[in-house]
């Protein structure tokens, strides 16, 4: 009998060990997770407001010499808008995406145009005033490449190899 009461003890701490690691796990995520997630609720908020927005499809952070917030949606008549937001500034700047192109058209350019690199991301900001795609890929080797992208033209503006 006193073999199964300490079996039962062992089984009992290991599982209060297990599961204490769980919450740990869990609480490190949601902390680390909060800030970006306070973030996009207030560019949303913003977006919403500045562009007349009724939904949103996409929230991108663009980090170069400033921080941008980048907010994609749709107006009430169905309209794809994107709202850029200066990190530091808060200077708001409405894009409309009827003659430009869109973070669709830029994934679908830039898979044609570089096939045998995988994207790792696409975000939306300003280059020294100017709306640009920053798309962040890896080739085959490994090598990491940064491209901007104008946002009118689609054409390359800027390129950053072999990271």
């Amino acid at each position: 009998r006193r073999s199964s009461d300490l079996n039962v003890r062992k089984r009992n701490i290991i599982v209060g060990i297990i599961i204490v690691l769980v919450l740990l796990v869990f609480g490190g995520y949601k902390i680390a997770t909060t800030p970006r997630h306070t973030l996009e609720k207030q560019s949303i908020t913003i977006s919403k407001k500045a562009a007349h927005l009724t939904r949103t499809t996409d929230f991108m952070i663009y980090n170069r010499e400033q921080t941008y917030y980048a907010v994609a949606g749709y107006t009430q008549d169905n309209q794809l808008k994107y709202v850029v937001i200066n990190g530091k500034s808060g200077k708001i700047t409405v894009l409309e995406t009827n003659k430009a192109y869109t973070k669709d058209k830029i994934n679908k350019l830039v898979t044609k145009k570089y096939p045998s690199n995988k994207i790792y991301g696409i975000d939306l900001g300003l280059n020294k005033g100017q709306p640009v795609w920053e798309v962040a890929t890896k080739s085959k080797t490994g090598q990491l490449t940064y491209r901007l992208f104008d946002y009118q033209t689609g054409k390359l503006v800027e390129q950053i190899e072999n990271l």
